[in-house]
């Protein structure tokens, strides 16, 4: 009974190594699936991660035709308590308000006395010629009254249609400035009809 124990501790050995040895190899298994499985999801991570840098590039590239209008634009600068609008596009056309013909009786000092003109005014930005326009009733009012301040011996000048425009483009800009549109946004007044009678 004696050689029957001796022969049953063997077994159980070799039984065991292999175990251990199949255990040893799962292991190893397993802890090469999961660095696989990192290495995979590090590479897709950085892979989606310059796909979206690239995307944000694109974007980014494209962003100057969206923000809001800045000095290097045309050279001007205004503070953000004026309504911001977006740079025009390169090479975009000017943009024209016209401002309906006006007729005012002026000073004539004994000579013609009334002067009928018609004018357009010039910018870059289509959303000044909306400002403009909302706006109509008082650039009138206030270049009308302007008008009739003056007397026949201004207006018979040589430079008088061009004193005229720039009092006119002042007067303008005044009035986006009460509206908080940046008066510089109006960029000229161009004359189209000055007839004195």
């Amino acid at each position: 009974m004696a050689a029957k124990p001796a022969a049953a501790a063997p077994a159980e050995t070799e039984v065991e190594a292999p175990k251990k040895s199949g255990n040893g190899l799962m292991i190893v298994l397993i802890v090469l699936v999961v660095v696989l499985i990192v290495a995979v999801g590090v590479a897709a991570f950085m892979m989606l991660g310059q796909k979206h840098d690239d995307k944000a590039g694109a974007d980014h590239a494209e962003a100057p035709k969206e923000e809001p209008y800045k000095p290097a634009d045309h050279g001007k600068a205004y503070s953000p308590s004026y309504k911001q609008f977006h740079a025009p596009a390169p090479g975009s056309s000017p943009q024209f308000f016209d401002l309906e013909q006006l007729v005012v009786n002026f000073k004539g000092e004994g000579k013609a006395k009334h002067l009928a003109i018609k004018i357009k005014m010039m910018t870059n930005f289509p959303e000044v010629v909306t400002e403009l326009t909302a706006i109509k009733p008082i650039l009138v009012n206030d270049i009308s009254a302007a008008l009739r301040k003056k007397t026949y011996t201004e207006m018979s000048a040589d430079d008088a249609q061009e004193k005229v425009a720039e009092e006119i483009l002042a007067i303008s800009r005044a009035a986006l400035d009460g509206q908080k549109v940046y008066p510089d946004l109006l960029d000229k007044i161009l004359v189209e009809r000055f007839v004195m009678q």
